[in-house]
């Protein structure tokens, strides 16, 4: 066979092999996750508070959702959420609310509502929906699905899935506001009332088949817009007693992984650490690609803190104008709270490949590939 006859046949046969995209192999091979379950709070939340009307912290309106969506989907940020960062790297679809109507539970389901805590009570009145619901939401989820699939392919579903837990936030800045509640129990009380809670819903879901999950802990909780705006003492300055009382919370859930983990067999759970990274930011956002780590991207008043991004303003701020955020890439964060889609990625690019000071005791790549 001549070299030209040679080069010939092996055009024709590498053109009968069918062309797969690189990523969609890579994902395939390298990672078997079926589906995420996400748990927790504003930072996770898919849009669960648009389907409950009373509930009073909401996003579900412009300029929410601009960056990614081109739309308001009830995330609270102007793109997506880590949840999403999560699904897309393990080439699944968004994870839907487990309230949307006829939403399909195979791939995932999100139970995150923007406002609740780990404490029944500190969603209470504002009618989000608090870990212990969003527990028992699960179990239904997980019966739907036995229905589906059958009992042993959703066990097995459940089994290989990420399960991804956001919350305390909320329930240590009640804590903060509450001075009658600080009379009653000192910081560390209250937050070992918050690590027991969190623990039963972890031994729920283990319990129920889960076997990897990550426990995000919460950020530096008194350098946001709100947090610098509300500070009276030292108006727009970080608030170092709620650093503090994050910083102690953060420790309580590494004691608690430690301790499941070594409890549990099989349960590969993984502490996620923003704090760090986020306070990082803040002393040096120029490294991070940000010019703005102190207002609020998109609000009004104070530090863009004293109105919600995209609400009119009242009278009650003259000469306050809403700033509805043209460069959301160059802040920290997008509200009084939440951050930008930009540094939620970064927060996920951590999460997914950072050694053991961003992700406990492994990161997201080694979870999902066990």
């Amino acid at each position: 066979m001549d070299l030209k006859t040679a080069l010939t046949l092996v055009a024709v046969v590498l053109a009968a092999i069918p062309v797969v995209p690189v990523d969609a192999t890579r994902a395939h091979k390298e990672f078997d996750v079926p589906a995420i379950f996400a748990f927790g709070d504003s930072l996770g939340d898919a849009g669960t508070n648009s389907f409950i009307p009373q509930a009073t912290a909401r996003a579900d309106f412009p300029p929410y959702g601009k960056t990614f969506f081109r739309k308001p989907t009830g995330r609270f940020t102007n793109g997506r959420t880590i949840v999403d960062f999560i699904a897309q790297k393990l080439d699944l679809p968004l994870t839907p609310p487990f309230l949307e109507p006829h939403a399909s539970f195979t791939k995932g389901v999100n139970f995150a509502s923007g406002g609740s805590g780990l404490l029944d009570s500190t969603s209470a009145d504002d009618f989000s929906v608090p870990m212990s619901a969003q527990v028992q939401q699960f179990a239904i989820a997980k019966a739907t699905l036995e229905k589906q699939l059958d009992a042993h392919r959703a066990g097995s579903l459940i089994s290989k899935s990420i399960f991804l837990f956001i919350s305390g936030s909320n329930d240590l800045s009640a804590f903060l506001r509450d001075a009658q509640l600080q009379q009653q129990v000192n910081a560390t009380q209250f937050v070992a009332s918050l690590i027991d809670v969190y623990q039963k819903s972890l031994l729920a879901v283990y319990h129920a088949g889960a076997r990897k999950a990550i426990v995000v802990g919460v950020g530096p909780l008194g350098c946001s817009p709100l947090a610098r705006a509300s500070n009276t003492a030292n108006p727009g300055e970080c608030v170092e007693v709620a650093n503090q009382l994050a910083l102690g919370f953060n420790a309580a859930l590494k004691q608690m992984v430690d301790g499941l983990r070594a409890a549990l067999p099989g349960f590969n759970l993984v502490l996620a650490n923003t704090f760090d990274t986020v306070s990082a930011m803040i002393t040096d956002g120029k490294a991070f690609g940000l010019d703005n780590v102190t207002a609020a991207c998109c609000g009004a008043g104070f530090l863009n803190a004293q109105v919600q991004c995209g609400k009119p303003v009242p009278p009650s701020l003259p000469g306050a104008v809403q700033d509805f955020c043209r460069r959301p890439f160059k802040s920290l964060f997008w509200d009084v709270l939440h951050p930008t889609e930009h540094v939620v990625r970064i927060l996920f690019n951590m999460l997914f490949t950072g050694d053991a000071t961003a992700a406990y005791p492994i990161n997201l790549r080694a979870l999902a590939q066990l």
